[in-house]
């Protein structure tokens, strides 16, 4: 009879420890909601983590704050996590793959963003067209009247003179090439001959007379010819001619701008502006046609090795110098808190059963062994008392 008084003792000893250690775990998180009878609340409703959810939402944002994602972590983290070479290699991929890999044209990416750009020939619509060439406009006119009164000489860099010069050397030399040419080619023989009747019938008087009475116009044009071309040899005819030249060079360099442009007539300057704005016009349109990485793919060593190693390291260094005022603007505790009472409790519990679902049967089995040792003690001391 003992014996099984000590069985009885045993069981439900083990029964009240496992239950009660079960429904200990499952009032952490159950009820959801308080129960009531009548207006009376049934102690212990809600669960303790639904009923203290605010205090805990308040005290996870401030572990958060004060102790997990501390400012002094977060700066730790940039200068030590290697941010500044993950971020430069992202930018690498990133811009190597748009310099290299686009295939797009000017014209597509353009098109797309603003459709009306373009006219159905492909040409710039008036919209775009005109307010460019009335800027255009605008600026020759305001450079003309900048200029008006400055002499051209002012105008032109040290380096421009010294190719003038160049170009007047040149100009003189191959001007004595191209006479002795003009003069040893037929057509230059005919005007030479041309030019000695003229002299002799013209206006040579009794002497021309004379002279062509004896001498035919190839005798004079062969005892010409040679002096002609001696002349023409001589080196110092083309410093002569640089000098004529440059000294014409000279007077054109010290000409104003208005004087120059009223020597050339405004009409002729408006036409070359006109000329000057088609050829441009001409040129973008081309230009818009090539894919973009035509005008990318040179920028990638100067973008690769310099641009984009000094825009990491300046983007991580202002944010490691303004983590204190980005923490003052995000307010991560009242984020934390706002999260942590907006998260469901049914997730909750599903997160922390998954976590120490193993840990919260072991406790329940826990509860059955001490329950049935304090029931087997209980059953000894009922039999030694009884």
């Amino acid at each position: 009879m003992n014996f099984w008084m000590i069985i009885v003792n045993i069981v439900v000893g083990s029964v009240i420890g496992g239950v009660t250690n079960e429904l200990a775990i499952r009032m952490l998180f159950r009820p959801l909601k308080p129960w009531y009878i009548g207006g009376w609340r049934i102690p212990f409703t809600p669960g303790l983590i639904p009923r203290r959810r605010d205090d805990i939402a308040i005290q996870m944002g401030r572990l958060v704050e004060e102790h997990l994602l501390t400012t002094e972590g977060v700066k730790r983290a940039l200068t030590q996590g290697g941010l500044t070479g993950t971020l430069e290699g992202w930018m690498n991929r990133v811009a190597t793959d748009w310099m290299t890999n686009d295939e797009r044209s000017l014209r597509q990416v353009v098109q797309k963003a603003l459709p009306h750009v373009f006219l159905e020939d492909g040409t710039w619509s008036d919209s775009v067209r005109e307010p460019i060439w009335q800027h255009w406009q605008a600026f020759v006119d305001r450079t003309l009247t900048h200029y008006e009164e400055k002499p051209l000489r002012e105008l032109i860099p040290a380096a421009g003179r010294e190719r003038l010069d160049e170009a007047l050397d040149k100009a003189s030399e191959l001007l004595r090439l191209r006479l002795r040419e003009y003069l040893h080619s037929p057509e230059g023989q005919q005007s030479l001959q041309a030019m000695i009747r003229g002299m002799l019938g013209g206006g040579g008087g009794m002497f021309g007379g004379l002279v062509g009475m004896f001498l035919g116009d190839d005798k004079i044009l062969g005892k010409l010819l040679p002096h002609f071309d001696e002349l023409l040899q001589n080196p110092e005819l083309s410093r002569k001619l640089r000098q004529m030249l440059g000294a014409e060079a000279d007077k054109l360099l010290g000409k104003n701008v208005g004087e120059i442009v009223a020597w050339i007539g405004r009409e002729q300057v408006d036409e070359w502006s006109r000329a000057m704005f088609a050829r441009i016009e001409e040129h973008s349109l081309r230009m818009i046609d090539e894919p973009l990485s035509h005008f990318t793919a040179p920028l990638q060593a100067t973008l690769s090795g310099n641009l984009i190693p000094r825009l990491a390291s300046w983007m991580v260094e202002s944010l490691e110098k303004n983590v204190e005022r980005i923490f003052e603007r995000l307010a991560i505790r009242d984020i934390v808190t706002r999260q942590v009472e907006g998260f469901p409790i049914e997730r909750i519990e599903e997160m922390v059963v998954g976590i120490s679902g193993r840990e919260f049967r072991m406790i329940t089995v826990l509860g059955f062994i001490l329950g049935g040792l304090i029931g087997l003690v209980q059953g000894f001391l009922s039999s030694m008392l009884g």
